[in-house]
């Protein structure tokens, strides 16, 4: 093997882009002799001092081309008497100097400004940060794309699909998120989230102000917290409502929270959280407020929980169907 391949070898290796096929030729190389191991420990010394490079190193390859030149005559006419193996070791290593130099500044020019790609698959209920602090999570199948550095005024990322923002705070530097046909939820500082189908584009905020606009032509509502803005496509129409729970991020949230919710919004949100089917029987309790902690429980505590407040009756009706019965709302 040529010395300036397993030079490479072993830069590639510290760097972490090594293939399966390269390591196992590495390694072979590095079993052959205890010197050419010695070599491998000083060329990870010098690697990791040339990690500290800045992006703006600008070698000179001509003037350290004829420096490594002199370096190498001056070992071959030594005055002392060295071993061969030592002055190729030495004429190497100068070598390595370079090499790793010139990989450096390669790796931080090429990654300068990067585009980020997240993939919601394995990212739901998990916070990702972004390079301002802001934080996002992503529904499954989702998707969100931004700059590693961001410049300009604008903190701009775009989304695919479902997720939930974290935005921190500057009056200076907008923050937008682009969507899929065009159109874009501008903040200065809030969380809220984002559902995007092929029928309607969801906006919801939980605290903080954020202005929708639906299409890259249109400027459309400001929402405030509790606030819920649907966006219909085939009729190009924006509808603006409050919330009476922001159970529509549970996904986000982990469970269900309730804080003086009607009971027919109450049974609703049971209802698409859990998969199940429910009854309320007294119309008379449909406007009753309730309120609870956030829970993930099972379907049959958080209903034994209901009955306990509202002096309920619960009957199993099949697998997934329950009837709640009487009642008094206090």
């Amino acid at each position: 093997m040529k010395e300036n391949e397993f030079i490479l070898l072993l830069s590639k290796r510290f760097s972490g882009e090594i293939s399966p096929v390269e390591s196992t030729r590495l390694d072979e190389w590095l079993r052959q002799s205890p010197e050419n191991e010695q070599f491998a420990t000083e060329h990870q010394r010098i690697w990791e001092k040339a990690e500290g490079y800045g992006k703006t190193f600008s070698p000179n390859l001509d003037a350290d081309f004829q420096k490594v030149q002199a370096r190498i005559r001056n070992l071959a006419q030594p005055t002392l008497r060295v071993s061969l193996g030592q002055r190729l070791m030495r004429a190497a290593a100068v070598i390595a100097v370079l090499l790793a130099a010139i990989w450096g500044w390669q790796q931080f020019s090429a990654s300068s400004n990067a585009e980020v790609i997240v993939s919601g698959e394995n990212t739901e209920n998990e916070s990702v940060g972004l390079p301002d602090g802001s934080r996002f999570w992503l529904r499954k199948g989702s998707q969100l794309t931004y700059e590693e550095r961001w410049a300009g005024t604008e903190r701009r990322v775009k989304l695919r699909g479902e997720g939930y923002f974290e935005v921190a705070h500057d009056p200076t530097h907008p923050f937008k998120v682009e969507l899929e046909k065009g159109g874009s939820v501008e903040v200065l500082g809030t969380q809220f989230g984002v559902r995007q189908t092929a029928d309607q584009t969801t906006v919801l905020v939980r605290s903080g102000k954020v202005r929708f606009s639906p299409t890259a032509q249109t400027a459309g509502p400001v929402l405030t917290a509790n606030q819920k803005a649907v966006f219909d496509h085939s009729a190009s129409q924006v509808r603006v409502s409050n919330l009476s729970s922001l159970n529509e991020l549970s996904w986000q949230t982990g469970g269900l929270e309730f804080i003086n919710t009607p009971l027919n919004h109450v049974v609703s949100d049971l209802e698409r959280y859990y998969g199940v089917k429910i009854i309320l029987r007294n119309p008379a309790m449909s406007n009753c407020p309730h309120s609870a902690p956030l829970t993930s429980q099972p379907i049959e505590k958080v209903l034994e929980t209901l009955a306990l407040t509202h002096q309920l009756k619960v009957k199993k009706m099949g697998e997934r169907s329950f009837e709640l019965i009487g009642g008094q709302c206090r």
